[in-house]
């Protein structure tokens, strides 16, 4: 009885540390510009195949290119590249409480990385305003 007791509160120790715990998961989307207003440093705004759009916190991520990606389409360094068109792959880990994603590891996948345009300026610090459109890609609403 004893044994059945502990293990039952192992097992309820268990579950119950995971659910204050960050969830890490792994998952695919493309590079859209941040709706109109919101500050982007730091941040990129991935749209998946059902049209759902998940703002990820990419300030301290490892970013790389995919090893299918050719050495001619790679641009140094590999941040460079998140600018929308880029498809990405991307390993994050979601904040139970905020819903918040905070990525650890993104990479550049190859089907789109040689075909996005450049808006980044002379001094490459921020996009062109020039070239970059003024409309964001996705409706805040999405968000």
């Amino acid at each position: 009885m004893k044994r059945v007791a502990l293990n039952s509160l192992i097992v309820v120790l268990l579950l119950a540390s995971g659910l204050w715990a960050e969830t890490q998961g792994t998952f695919r989307g493309e590079v859209v510009r941040p709706p109109r207003g919101e500050w982007s440093a730091g941040l990129v705004y991935l749209k998946g195949r059902d049209g759902n759009v998940r703002r990820v916190v990419v300030a301290k991520a490892t970013i790389v290119y995919d090893a299918a990606v050719p050495s001619g389409d790679r641009r140094k360094p590999a941040g460079r590249a998140l600018v929308p068109g880029t498809e990405v792959r991307v390993t994050a880990l979601v904040d139970a409480a905020s819903g918040e994603w905070t990525a650890s590891r993104v990479e550049v996948i190859a089907n789109h990385a040689g075909k996005f345009e450049d808006d980044y300026g002379e001094d490459d610090a921020v996009p062109n305003q020039v070239t970059a459109p003024s409309e964001p890609t996705v409706d805040a609403r999405t968000i």
